[in-house]
């Protein structure tokens, strides 16, 4: 079962899981006034009458509720829904999906009826109707479980740092000192004596790191991609040596580097100088998309960057990669006129005091109905997936994704070729 459940995760693109993440943290934030926030989970294989009836007969058990105000939000998010299932004809993607709609206005007495879905990561087992004050997001935060991460440790004679690199982010997990007393010995103490009790403090070291270093990882050893140990001199060596770490993860190690730190600053000299070894992590992975990019576009070559630009240029299918940052706060609705009978995109950059009744059709200037809400970056992902572009995420949790977003828009784009 396990094994089944790892062969899943790991085929999530890492783009599609970006796009999860990011909705997952919009919609933790939204808290109803009153229970008027719904969620539907419909797994794959959902039967559509069955659905369309429930949301039907939830319109007439919500003409009960006493507070006209909520009997409102209410019957409009379950329109809302009802006219979504509509629209994309009752077809479910393969691991299902999820919508969530409800009035989330932080105004008292004031509606803002919106509509999101996500799309799991991994096929949806559970079939469910809620309504509450909040969105149930909990069967679909069991899905960003990280499936497997790489081990870290710096240790000299003085102190070790154990961090866990997991996707574009390490995290230190344990920091301690030792007892081992220096090389220069008290006044009197004889050598042979004063040695051997340096000695036994070391092995302790070497033991209190490793009982460390096993509590975090043996646990969890199935999911370790590898062990990578560093630190100045051969103590790191001497450590390895004396096989105070468990088989299972002993024989993960992977590399064993000389680092000048130990500290939270060996752990970050262990990553840059490990990227040969990490050339498959997703840190890695951001790092060298970054160092093309600003390549290319210090040559005026392969490369554009900006909104009007990168969108241009996927309309055009010259985009080999799509690098965009996980952080672009922009949505994007997908509206539809009933006039006109047209459907139209519009991303709304400034969120600030923004209703989504105010939506107007750019033709006839009419009321529209919004179909869809989503986020820029899936946007801009379901773009690069048609045109058949690779994507890469950045997040901007290291400086290289920080200075993209501030530098550059967050938004650019490796081309197939120039015109």
């Amino acid at each position: 079962m396990a094994n089944n459940s790892s062969k899943v995760v790991k085929e999530v693109d890492e783009a599609e899981l970006a796009v999860f993440k990011k909705k997952m943290k919009m919609l933790e934030s939204f808290k109803g006034r009153h229970t008027e926030l719904i969620t539907q989970y419909l797994p794959p294989g959902t039967d559509r009458s069955t659905v369309m009836n429930q949301l039907s007969e939830e319109i007439n058990q919500s003409s009960n509720i006493k507070s006209p105000q909520t009997k409102k939000n209410v019957q409009a998010a379950l329109r809302k829904i009802i006219g979504f299932l509509k629209n994309i004809n009752f077809k479910l993607p393969q691991n299902g999906m999820v919508i969530f709609a409800g009035n989330v206005s932080e105004i008292d007495g004031r509606s803002d009826v919106r509509l999101f879905t996500i799309i799991p990561v991994r096929p949806l087992k559970v079939k469910m109707y809620w309504c509450d004050s909040t969105f149930h997001l909990d069967h679909l935060k069991e899905m960003l479980t990280p499936n497997d991460f790489y081990a870290l440790m710096t240790l000299d004679k003085n102190e070790a740092t154990i961090a866990q690199l997991v996707g574009k982010k390490y995290e230190v997990l344990g920091h301690f000192t030792s007892l081992v007393p220096g090389k220069t010995r008290a006044g009197g103490q004889s050598s042979v004596r004063f040695e051997r009790l340096r000695e036994e403090a070391m092995q302790n070291f070497f033991k209190t790191a490793a009982d460390k270093f096993n509590s975090y990882f043996e646990p969890h050893k199935e999911r370790v991609k590898g062990v990578i140990i560093g630190g100045p001199g051969l103590t790191k060596n001497y450590f390895i040596e004396k096989k105070v770490i468990p088989h299972e993860l002993e024989k993960k190690i992977i590399g064993v580097i000389d680092t000048a730190y130990t500290d939270e600053g060996g752990i970050r000299e262990l990553v840059h100088k490990s990227q040969d070894i990490l050339k498959d992590s997703e840190l890695i992975k951001e790092r060298q998309t970054l160092d093309n990019f600003l390549g290319e576009v210090a040559k005026d070559g392969l490369a554009t960057y900006g909104q009007k630009e990168v969108e241009q240029a996927l309309t055009e299918n010259r985009v080999s990669t799509l690098i965009i940052s996980e952080d672009i706060p922009w949505i994007v609705f997908r509206i539809f006129c009933e006039k006109c009978q047209k459907e139209e995109i519009v991303i709304v950059k400034d969120q600030t005091d923004f209703e989504e009744s105010k939506l107007r059709c750019a033709i006839c200037d009419s009321k529209v109905e919004t179909i869809e809400e989503i986020s820029y970056l899936d946007y801009m992902v379901e773009k690069a997936n048609t045109s058949g572009a690779q994507v890469r995420v950045i997040s901007t949790e290291t400086s290289e994704g920080e200075q993209f977003y501030t530098g550059f828009g967050g938004i650019a784009a490796m081309l197939r070729y120039k015109i």
